[in-house]
């Protein structure tokens, strides 16, 4: 039996445009999607909005609060971006993420302490985001030393 004869040719041709098309399809439709990009994507709609208190002195913001999340398994970070204007726009960023699972989490409620502090203006505008994603900020207590 020939192998490579013109039918065995034409069926082998046809497999590999299926295959070929099958990897496209794939490809296009995220099956193979890196995680680490879409980690920071995931939906943290179980915060509503962060609460801080605001403290300004001498030309320093201090924000300080506390995130609840449904397990202990998250991580956060904050930092602030002071985009120069006047009055300033500030940004704090909070990055979330679900910590890499090695054993089992335990469905805990926990707080998470946050505290940021940044130069800009008294007058200076300030808003949050998790993920890059806005979110309201509430202040809960302010206090201004001038």
């Amino acid at each position: 039996m020939d192998f490579y004869n013109k039918e065995n040719r034409k069926w082998i041709l046809i497999f590999g445009l299926v295959v070929v098309l099958i990897i496209f399809i794939a490809v296009f439709s995220g099956v193979f999607k890196s995680n680490s990009k879409n980690d920071l994507q995931k939906d943290f709609s179980f915060i509503k909005l962060i609460t801080a208190e605001h403290n300004f002195k001498s030309g320093l913001h201090d924000y300080t609060g506390a995130i609840m999340f449904p397990t202990p398994c998250y991580t956060m970070s904050v930092d602030a971006i002071v985009r120069e204007s006047f009055p300033e726009n500030v940004t704090i960023r909070f990055t979330i993420d679900e910590a890499k699972k090695i054993e089992a989490c335990a469905q805990t409620v926990t707080e998470k302490n946050f505290r940021i502090i940044f130069q800009a203006s008294k007058e200076a505008v300030v808003g949050a985001t998790i993920n890059d994603k806005p979110i309201k900020l509430e202040i809960s207590k302010e206090t201004i030393v001038e």
